[in-house]
C-alpha cells in the first residue's frame, strides 16, 4: 500500500507541475523519466544491498559525530546557561549547530573541496540526463548540503 501511495504522490506532483506550467510543450519527459529511474536504482542499491546499507550507516555515523561536535562546541561556549530540566532551547539546539555547519561549509568551499565534489557529481548528472550545468549544480549542491546552505556555495 505504501508503494501505491508513493506512486499516487508522484503522479499528483507531476500533475500539479504540468497544470501550472507556462509552456507544456517544452517539458522534457525523457529527462524526467531518466532521472526517476536513476533515483529508483540508487535507492534500491542503497537500501536493499548490504554494501549500500553499510555506506549509509557510515554516512549517518559521520553526521551524528559532526552534530555531537557541534553540541560540544555549543556546550563549551554557552555551558553556564541555566536551562530548565527537559527543556529544549531553539537558539542552542538549532541555530548554533547551523552556524557551525555553515562555517564548516564555508571552509570546505574556500579550500575547494565542495566545488570539486559538486562539479563532478553535477557533470555526471549532466551527462546522464542532458540537463544544463546550472540545473545539475543546483541539484547536486542541494542534495549534498541542504537548502539553507546551498547559497553559501554560489559566488556570483
Amino acid at each position: 500500500m505504501s508503494i501505491l501511495m508513493g506512486i499516487v504522490g508522484l503522479v499528483f506532483i507531476f500533475a500539479i507541475g504540468w497544470l501550472v506550467s507556462s509552456n507544456r510543450k517544452k517539458i522534457r519527459y525523457k529527462q524526467i523519466g531518466i532521472l526517476l529511474v536513476t533515483q529508483f536504482v540508487i535507492s534500491f542499491l542503497c537500501l536493499h544491498t548490504s554494501g549500500g546499507v553499510k555506506v549509509l550507516a557510515g554516512i549517518s555515523n559521520f553526521f551524528s559525530w559532526l552534530m555531537g561536535q557541534a553540541a560540544g562546541g555549543v556546550d563549551f561556549v554557552f555551558g553556564g546557561v541555566v536551562i530548565k530540566s527537559g527543556a529544549s532551547v531553539f537558539f542552542l539546539n538549532v541555530l548554533m549547530p547551523i552556524v557551525f555547519i555553515s562555517a564548516l561549509v564555508g571552509i570546505l568551499n574556500y579550500i575547494k573541496v565542495l566545488p570539486f565534489i559538486i562539479k563532478w557529481l553535477g557533470k555526471g548528472i549532466n551527462k546522464l540526463s542532458g540537463m544544463g550545468e546550472l540545473e545539475s549544480y543546483f541539484a547536486v549542491s542541494t542534495a549534498v548540503l541542504g537548502q539553507p546552505e546551498v547559497f553559501l556555495t554560489i559566488k556570483e
